[in-house]
């Protein structure tokens, strides 16, 4: 059966709906679901092994969206609820579709507020802002190891065109669900900084930002490098 041209674009909308989380292995991802705080999914039965030495990970995901507020966050233990109270990377703003990856995301004692020990379970969220308001998460289950030795996998790449930029003043006190793609506050949502989450609850109660003037370069440049 043949598509016509109107056909094939009224599929774009559901094709690239949202984003998908690549690496760390993402739990069960439910597109419909993804809208919901803080996972859109339930924990995983197997974590991702992330290696302690190496002080960081890749997480690389694949947009949907061709303007996107991203942010990186983190719950320490095995069952953190919505106590996503670690800021990985603050919210910044991604143009282009396709393949995008951060190849190290630090997590060192500066970041977390305590030192990493082996056997220690985390789970990551990314979260970007919905369409047209609010957020969209997905969450990564982690256990940091002594013995895991390779953090690079072969999804860690960028499309061409992709590009990532930091959020100035008070936009980068946004968390992405209050945010819009452009970096400016949703309607409706608050200004207050990462403390607020409207209706989707908190992720970032006692939050731990490096600052944008490093973290922006780092970020620009991962993404020149790859």
């Amino acid at each position: 059966m043949k598509l016509s041209l109107f056909s094939l674009a009224s599929l774009v909308p559901f094709a690239a709906a949202h984003f998908r989380l690549v690496y760390p292995t993402a739990r069960e991802r439910v597109e419909d679901k993804m809208s919901i705080f803080p996972c859109g999914g339930s924990p995983s039965t197997e974590r991702t092994k992330v290696s302690i030495s190496n002080g960081s990970f890749p997480v690389a995901l694949n947009m949907g969206h061709a303007e996107t507020a991203v942010e990186m966050l983190l719950a320490l233990g095995s069952d953190p609820g919505s106590n996503f109270n670690i800021t990985l990377v603050p919210t910044f703003g991604l143009l282009g579709l396709g393949s995008f990856c951060l190849p190290e995301v630090s997590f060192d004692t500066s970041v977390l507020g305590v030192k990493v020990e082996d056997g220690m379970n985390a789970t990551l969220q990314v979260q970007t802002n919905g369409d047209p308001s609010g957020g969209l998460y997905a969450c990564a289950d982690i256990q940091f190891s002594s013995t895991a030795t390779d953090n690079d996998p072969s999804s860690c790449k960028n499309n061409s065109g992709i590009t990532a930029s930091p959020f100035s003043g008070s936009s980068m006190k946004l968390n992405a669900n209050e945010s819009t793609a452009e970096g400016e506050p949703q309607s409706g949502s608050s200004s207050g900084g990462h403390g607020g989450h409207g209706d989707h609850g908190s992720s970032a109660a006692s939050l731990q930002t490096a600052t944008w003037g490093m973290l922006g370069a780092a970020v620009v440049g991962a993404v020149a490098m790859l």
